[in-house]
């Protein structure tokens, strides 16, 4: 093989290369939600386990105008603009509800159980949600369903 020939094969890979690499986020138009469900659950998990380690109560809400969780008045985590987060309402405890704000609150005890919930993520314009992350109001513990 000549050296010619090599250089000929890396300008045509790359070109090839430049030329899909833009293309892959059309091809895979849920891997931001997907991605950033897990990122969702593990921020909970994450909660879960700094109330048990702190032995103290860590709430978390989320924010619909800021499109954030928000926690002790700090935002730990923005969601992406493509995505609506929801809670599902039906499957939402009392416990959800903080009478001192309006905004849905999720609670982690230091037992390691939680006030529970569900949330629902979805792209804008889809009244199904493609992902539920669950929260088990007596261990704690934190799942992810995704539909279709």
């Amino acid at each position: 093989m000549t050296l010619l020939e090599l250089l000929v094969v890396l300008v045509i890979a790359s070109l090839m290369l430049a030329l899909v690499a833009p293309n892959i986020g059309n091809v895979l138009p849920g891997s931001e939600l997907k991605a950033f469900a897990r990122q969702s659950a593990a921020l909970l998990r994450e909660m879960r386990s700094e109330a048990v380690s702190q032995s103290r109560i860590i709430s978390l809400q989320a924010d619909a105008e800021k499109r954030s969780f928000v926690s002790e008045g700090k935002i730990r985590a923005k969601w992406p603009d493509g995505i609506d987060v929801r809670l599902n309402e039906k499957a939402l405890p009392n416990a959800w509800r903080d009478p001192f704000s309006e905004q849905p609150t999720l609670k982690f005890y230091p037992d390691g159980s939680s006030s529970g919930g569900e949330l629902e993520l979805s792209l804008p314009g889809q009244s199904a949600a493609l992902y539920r992350v669950h929260i088990d109001s007596l261990i704690g513990g934190v799942w992810i369903d995704a539909k279709g």
